[in-house]
């Protein structure tokens, strides 16, 4: 058995580059707007392309997993057939759902860079307006980094990932094994230049064969390790410094808009990083 999943955010997708602050309280891709409903065509067009790629592989199942905020952006009558959707308990640990099946392989469409990224388009890292930062052992990461440590710990590799050449980058730093396909090109938070629609398609084809082929490899953490976050409030930081404390040893950083704790297990990084 060949059982893949597709991980799906938004905003790494093709052809999308999000809008501005002064059109929006939130800027990116609030739903409703125009950028949201490209951003979900786009995402479609990718699931329909790699997952077409992936039975042509040998997959024998091939899984949806739409997690933008909480998912429910992408319309399932309009994706192939074969696909199944995926929609988890969003209140029980990130990906505590990988326990129930046996993927050989993960895949992430429409990620993004890590907040603060130079010339990362729609950078952040879960919430732009809170968080400034994560770090593992010294390193920022990105929410790839982390649900690819998080995957691994289930056994599962991160085969392929596709976004702006920003988070490509990211990612290959990261995670040098895990191959990838650039949908488009940074400028700024707000801006990109889009690659050509079929180029993209194809590179995300190959890039999935390539992946195939060469079989990838579980990069999972090792414990004990560091995290680090940093906090665009102080007020934020002292609730969560609060919420934390009563479950896990932590600790003030140099400041107090950041904070820190020694993780020794899985469980621990979802607690800390408050990602359920």
């Amino acid at each position: 058995m060949k059982e893949y999943l597709i991980a799906v955010d938004l905003e790494g997708v093709h052809g999308v580059s999000g809008l501005p602050f002064e059109d929006s309280p939130l800027g990116g891709i609030p739903r409703g707007s125009t950028e949201y409903k490209k951003a979900v065509e786009a995402a479609t067009q990718e699931i329909n392309v790699v997952a077409d790629e992936l039975f042509a592989c040998g997959a024998t199942r091939v899984v949806v997993w739409d997690n933008h905020g909480g998912g429910g952006n992408i319309d399932f009558s309009v994706v192939d057939k074969r696909v199944e959707q995926y929609v988890p308990d969003n209140s029980k640990p990130r990906l505590i759902f990988l326990a129930d099946f046996d993927f050989s392989g993960m895949l992430y469409l429409g990620y993004h860079s890590r907040a603060g990224s130079l010339r990362g388009v729609m950078s952040h890292t879960y919430n732009s307006q809170e968080i400034q930062y994560y770090k593992i052992n010294g390193k920022q990461v990105g929410e790839f980094d982390i649900c690819s440590a998080i995957a691994a710990s289930y056994g599962v590799p991160s085969i392929f990932a596709a976004s702006d050449d920003v988070c490509v980058e990211q990612i290959s730093q990261c995670n040098p094994q895990t191959e990838t396909a650039v949908t488009k090109i940074g400028v700024s938070r707000r801006k990109a230049l889009f690659r050509e629609e079929n180029e993209v398609f194809c590179d995300m084809r190959a890039g999935v064969r390539r992946a195939i082929s060469k079989g990838v490899h579980p990069q999972p953490l090792s414990f004990p390790c560091s995290m680090e976050i940093r906090y665009t409030k102080q007020e934020v930081a002292e609730k969560r410094f609060e919420r934390l404390s009563a479950r896990i040893p932590v600790q003030w950083g140099e400041d107090a808009h950041t904070l820190q704790a020694s993780l020794h297990c899985i469980d621990d990084l979802r607690l800390f990083l408050a990602v359920f």
